[in-house]
């Protein structure tokens, strides 16, 4: 159970999260979007499609008012409402006064700046922001939108819910006390000073959330003269009881004054019958976590350390390759310079017999100086012994030079030991700075969920599992939004009321849980409720109203994910009321487009009467695992060892029937090179593998068979990004010292390979041309022509690249050319893309040819003149690559 000041502490980080990242993020979509409108909407300008432009707005003013919400900062909250309606009145072209509905957006927008200014400097005046509310809902009353009444949003409460919390809550937890007080079992001394300690916090915590002072002001008063009456608590507790029960009296009879002032009886009995006020403890004080300092890192600082440190490593295995190059080549010239050393032997035996034999050649000499000494006694030398000499002293300095190189070569292996060392104790303390408990985001939630129950009169319980589980905290952050989203959709949509649950025979407390657990290089964040569920047919009419499905298309015709996937679509909502906290449609699609902005998948599972499941993957974008390196003919794969039970010798067991026994259970062995799918053919021996992995996908253990284990060490792994669809059972990519980039399987996902499932076909059919095609691509961008082209060529299609139209009409001129489509931009020097399109269409030769418009221009003006002058498909920049691939394939 958290206590109150872990509550408080996730509270702060929750409110520094928004005022110092989201809210400056969605100011500066609005300031950038009321421009653009202003620009659109202009009577000189001509009519323009703008429903994206008021979803980007709304989804803004949106996201402030579900984060100010939690953050627990009701004007702003309120504010944002207000602009949120605004814009939705201008989409339905309810508004006529576009002059006024500016200055007011305006002041709106402004206002909003100076008071997430204001609550960061904590220099808070809500006068303004009143009046301004005033006028706002005025206005939006004199377009007569319809709307129900706005609900009583998230922040301070009013004063009726402050006399509802003081008779209802207040009064439960003095219940509490005095039932321990006047039951004799339970009136011990420690049982009474624990029960009036929570008392006490409770009078802090409703205090400041009510925002009435006295109560604070006394909870302190009880806390401070607690240790003074210690040794008669029980008779201390029941006057402090009826001190709290005097005071909230006086107060909602509407007596109570600035200063506080104390019943005699409790002046009384703390002696101080002339104290006024009493001095609250600073330490007690929970909006003192204000004044925590910290250094603040932005999060893409860290990720960049991050991602220098996995370069950091990779560099160290390119290292740790020329190291083995060196201790091999120091193995090679050991082995010379010991044959060097019979050789210098022999050389000196040659030298001794060589200066002998001279001496005994030599005339008899009549020089003075060696007359005296005999051919013994003195040796005489030619160039030959100098030569040999020479080369005795070079076979010395070479066996000295390879000394060297050996103590040189044994520091070079100690200093990579201690790089290695350094840069895993720097990507420890990287990871303890980036990861922090699960509980840091779904903690976040919890107040804001015990604001909703009391303002819409709910019973909602928040469960959190795996509370300790670290996480990326860059993906803790990037999470808030969606878990904000998703926690109030369920609440307002999914969990029944009271009324409905007691009838299912339900709890009448509902439940939203949240749960997460690390899957290899994946977060598994899972979002429950136990409501009424989503009604897959109510759905699907609103898809079919909205033309996400064609209208002949039959309810029976689709599967319940196609279904589900649509309630992520801009603009989607079920239910015919708006409030504020749902039905405009906005939530879910905000979801889905931060999910992908993480690389990440989100899935649905929903049960009418039981509830509905979310379920987000999460890739993480830079990890450092242990990695088991296999090579199957000529390629190299990389398999997390978590995954691997034990590695065998296929020559030790008996396989028949391709299974084996292994631990008294038979089971089943596969061929990693049959069972995954390539685009082409490779060399591969399918008949001796010789080494076996022992993994368990889900509950079933199977043996996989391949070629040679090459080595196992801590690598750099990093996911894919979204150019190109990746199949499930890749699960990243690592690179090694020699810079080869090797896959990772990701055994889990290997299930539909080996059931046989065509998965083979779903992996790679979105790749593969039925024909080989030939396509021309018209773009003045070398980015684009470069991406389009690496793109193109890896699926089996050749291109031919132009410049500009003017190139393209010309190379088509050629009538040697061959072409099946053509991929082209509208704006570029010479001819753009709508003259291409004119001469294409006039030309006998090529008036049938396929054209592809690929541009940065998305509006109604541009697609319509460029499907009237024959265009085939009209694509958006930046492209998809899976969508250019399936549109071709349409065309041809």
């Amino acid at each position: 159970m958290l206590d109150s000041i872990s509550l408080a502490a996730i509270a702060q980080e929750a409110r520094n999260c928004f005022l110092e990242e989201d809210a400056p993020e969605y100011l500066a979509i609005l300031r950038k979007g009321i421009l653009e409108l202003k620009e659109l909407l202009n009577p000189d300008n001509a009519q323009k499609n703008l429903s994206e432009l008021y979803q980007e707005l709304g989804r803004a003013a949106h996201s402030i008012k579900g984060g100010a919400g939690m953050a627990e900062m009701p004007k702003v909250s309120q504010l944002s409402h207000k602009i949120e309606d605004i814009f939705e009145a201008l989409q339905g072209n309810k508004i006529t006064d576009l002059q006024t509905t500016f200055d007011l957006l305006d002041l709106a927008i402004e206002e909003l700046d100076n008071l997430i200014l204001s609550e960061v400097n904590g220099t808070l005046n809500n006068e303004i922001t009143s009046d301004l509310l005033i006028v706002l809902d005025n206005f939006i009353t004199s377009l007569n939108l319809n709307n129900p009444p706005e609900l009583i949003d998230i922040g301070l409460p009013d004063d009726s819910f402050i006399k509802t919390a003081l008779t209802e809550d207040l009064s439960a937890c003095i219940e509490r006390v005095t039932e321990i007080i006047n039951n004799p079992d339970l009136a011990t001394t420690k049982n009474i000073t624990n029960n009036l300690n929570i008392l006490i916090q409770e009078c802090q915590l409703l205090g400041q959330a009510l925002n009435c002072k006295w109560l604070v002001e006394i909870g302190d008063a009880i806390d401070i003269l607690k240790e003074i009456n210690k040794d008669n608590i029980q008779e201390f507790s029941q006057l402090a009881i009826a001190e709290i029960e005097y005071q909230r009296k006086q107060f909602l009879e509407g007596n109570s004054e600035t200063k506080i002032e104390y019943s005699k009886t409790f002046q009384k009995l703390l002696k101080i019958e002339e104290v006024k006020e009493i001095k609250p403890p600073e330490k007690k004080l929970l909006p003192i976590l204000k004044n925590n300092r910290n250094l603040r890192i932005p999060l893409d600082k860290i990720t960049k350390l991050s991602d220098i440190v996995g370069e950091l490593l990779i560099f160290y295995e390119r290292l740790n390759l020329y190291e083995n190059q060196i201790k091999s080549a120091t193995l090679k010239l050991n082995k010379r310079t010991k044959l060097l050393s019979p050789l210098k032997e022999q050389i000196e035996s040659i030298y001794d017999q060589l200066t002998i034999t001279e001496n005994n050649k030599l005339p008899i000499n009549n020089n003075n100086n060696i007359s005296e000494f005999d051919s013994l006694e003195f040796d005489e030398y030619t160039q030959v012994h100098t030569s040999l000499q020479s080369l005795t002293e070079l076979i010395t300095q070479v066996q000295e030079v390879r000394e060297d190189f050996d103590l040189v070569n044994r520091e070079f292996q100690e200093t990579l030991i201690d790089m290695r060392k350094s840069l895993y104790i720097l990507d420890t303390e990287l990871r303890q700075v980036r990861l922090v408990p699960f509980i840091n985001l779904a903690g976040s939630f919890i107040n804001p969920l015990e604001k909703l129950n009391k303002t819409y009169n709910k019973s909602v319980e928040l469960v959190i599992e795996n509370k300790e589980t670290l996480i990326d905290q860059n993906i803790i952050e990037s999470l808030r939004t969606p878990f904000n989203h998703i926690i109030r959709n369920a609440f307002d949509h999914g969990i029944e009321s009271q009324k409905n649950r007691k009838k299912s025979g339900k709890s009448l407390v509902g439940k939203i849980k949240l749960s997460t657990q690390l899957d290899g290089n994946n977060i598994i964040v899972i979002i429950t409720d136990d409501g009424g569920g989503i009604d897959i047919k109510k759905v699907y009419k609103k898809a079919i109203s909205l033309g996400l499905f064609s209208a002949n298309t039959k309810f029976n015709e689709l599967t319940k994910e196609q279904i589900l996937a649509t309630i992520f679509s801009p603009g989607f909502s079920t239910t015919t009321k708006v409030n504020d906290l749902s039905g405009r449609g906005m939530g879910m699609d905000i979801v889905k487009d931060e999910i992908e902005k993480l690389r990440g998948t989100i899935e649905v599972n929903t049960e009418i009467g039981k509830g509905t499941e979310f379920k987000l993957k999460i890739p993480m974008s830079l990890n450092i695992i242990s990695l088991l390196l296999v090579k199957i003919s000529t390629q190299i794969l990389a398999i997390p060892s978590e995954n691997i039970l034990r590695i065998i010798r296929l020559s030790d067991y008996k396989i028949e029937q391709n299974q084996l026994t292994w631990e008294n259970k038979k089971i089943s062995v596969y061929n990693l090179s049959q069972i995954l799918p390539y685009n082409q053919n490779i060399s591969v021996n399918i008949s001796s593998p010789s080494v076996g992995l022992i993994i368990k996908i889900a509950t079933e253990k199977i043996m996989i068979a391949v070629d040679a284990v090459i080595d196992e060490k801590p690598l750099v792994t990093k996911s894919f990004d979204d150019t190109v669809d990746i199949p499930p059972y890749l699960g990243g990519c690592t690179v090694l010292g020699n810079g080869k980039i090797i896959p990772i399987l990701a055994p889990n996902y290997l299930k539909p390979l080996l059931n046989n499932q065509n998965t083979t076909k779903n992996v790679s059919n979105v790749f593969t041309p039925r024909d080989t095609l030939s396509i021309m691509i018209i773009d003045d961008s070398v980015t684009v022509r470069r991406s389009l082209n690496r793109l193109l060529t890896q699926v089996g299609y050749e291109v031919t690249q132009c410049r500009d139209g003017k190139e393209a009409w010309n190379t088509l001129q050629n009538n040697n050319l061959n072409l099946d489509l053509a991929i082209c931009d509208l704006e570029m020097p010479e001819f753009d893309g709508y003259k291409v399109l004119q001469l294409i269409r006039v030309s006998e030769k090529w008036q049938n040819l396929p054209v592809i418009i690929l541009t940065s221009r998305d509006n109604d003006l541009h697609r319509q003149k460029a499907l009237e002058l024959g265009a085939n498909a009209y694509i958006t920049k930046p492209f998809n690559a899976i969508s250019i691939i399936e549109t071709i394939k349409q065309l041809t």
